[in-house]
């Protein structure tokens, strides 16, 4: 790595001596949540988030522009058991300045969940659920495309968080122009080991993206995208000090490849480094990340982070290399009743252009439920 990286660490090390790092995305999560008492209860529930994501980006590789609006998803949730969900409704999004709606679609969910466990089918626990690192997977696809449809297994544990996924995209029929096109994922994060005055976690994170077909009209060949990521998180609990939970830092080597002929970007293969260090009080979190990449595409992960421009941006445009420091100021509050608050600040150093560009983040979400019946609780 070039010699900024190692002036990286001698700041946070200097700067961060008691600091723990990982973007925390509660707020952006989807979670459809399973109880044993609800066995048999008829549920009407409203998720309703207001955004404004205002990226103010002066490169080629990655655009500036603003999104405004609201999501409002509306359903019904039955529990024929303590074990099993389903959930019927409508996901509607509508952007600020235009008359229209930008998105509108029905919902529909089956959840199986045996202790640690747990099976979906229809529209998953997608987007920012994944917790996967920003250069793989956009955190603005909670706006973009917050709805994924396909199915998926979980385990959640206190030592282990699996999630395996399949995400159908883009369906075709005979004769259509258009390919089709899937994403396929893994995020496994695994506490290895744990005591007292340490901790030592493994991530490890893949996501493949296939575009073929073969009842299709068009010309191109089929291909796939792959992004891996590997990493470690070493965590001190600070046990003596009230006002600070641990001493954390997170690592990730990012990969990608494809063993096509990649026909919309220029690179086959490329890797990157990925660090976190952030310093948490009372709702306020403070983080310094860095990136540093070559030649990587991930055609599901944030366009800053990329060496080629797509995503509004330049088409055609590629920087091999791209290094960058990113400054993120972030604050997120919960309210009684189902009401959270989030505002993120991230100031972004290009160090390969020597150009500052920020990104500000202010999202609203009510997320509650209303039982019908009396379900078979005692």
């Amino acid at each position: 790595m070039k010699k900024s990286f190692v002036l990286f660490y001698s700041i946070c090390q200097c700067a961060f001596l008691y600091t723990f790092g990982q973007l925390d995305n509660t707020i952006f999560s989807d979670h459809y949540q399973i109880q044993e008492m609800d066995s048999g209860a008829i549920k009407f529930g409203l998720d309703i988030s207001g955004y404004f994501w205002n990226n103010e980006y002066a490169t080629d590789i990655a655009a500036g522009y603003t999104l405004f609006g609201y999501q409002f998803k509306p359903y019904f949730s039955y529990y024929p058991s303590g074990r099993i969900r389903l959930d019927v409704g409508g996901f509607f999004m509508k952007d600020f300045g235009d008359s229209s709606f930008t998105d509108i679609r029905p919902i529909l969910t089956i959840k199986y969940k045996k202790k640690n466990f747990a099976f979906l089918f229809g529209s998953i626990e997608g987007a920012a659920s994944h917790r996967l690192i920003e250069p793989l997977y956009y955190l603005q696809r909670v706006v973009n495309r917050r709805i994924e449809d396909g199915f998926q297994f979980k385990w959640t544990s206190d030592r282990l968080f699996l999630d395996v996924w399949l995400d159908w995209v883009n369906m075709i029929r005979f004769g259509d122009p258009e390919q089709e096109e899937f994403n396929v994922g893994l995020s496994f994060n695994y506490l290895l080991y744990d005591s007292r005055n340490f901790k030592l976690e493994l991530p490890v994170q893949f996501l493949a993206n296939h575009v073929g077909g073969e009842i299709d009209t068009n010309p191109n060949p089929a291909i796939t995208y792959f992004n891996a990521a590997l990493g470690f998180s070493l965590i001190f609990p600070m046990n003596s000090i009230t006002w600070l939970d641990e001493i954390r830092t997170d690592n990730y080597y990012a990969d990608y490849f494809t063993g096509d002929e990649p026909l919309d970007f220029p690179y086959g293969q490329g890797q990157g480094f990925f660090a976190n260090v952030s310093g948490i009080y009372k709702g306020f979190e403070l983080m310094l990340s860095y990136w540093n990449g070559h030649r990587f595409i991930a055609p599901q992960g944030t366009p800053i982070y990329q060496s080629v421009a797509w995503d509004y941006s330049s088409s055609g445009y590629t920087e091999e290399d791209r290094e960058l420091l990113f400054l993120r100021i972030m604050y997120e509050q919960e309210f009684k009743g189902g009401l959270s608050l989030a505002f993120r600040f991230e100031p972004v150093y290009d160090l390969g252009n020597s150009n500052l560009d920020h990104m500000e983040v202010l999202f609203l979400r009510y997320n509650t439920d209303f039982l019908l019946n009396k379900g078979k609780r005692k």
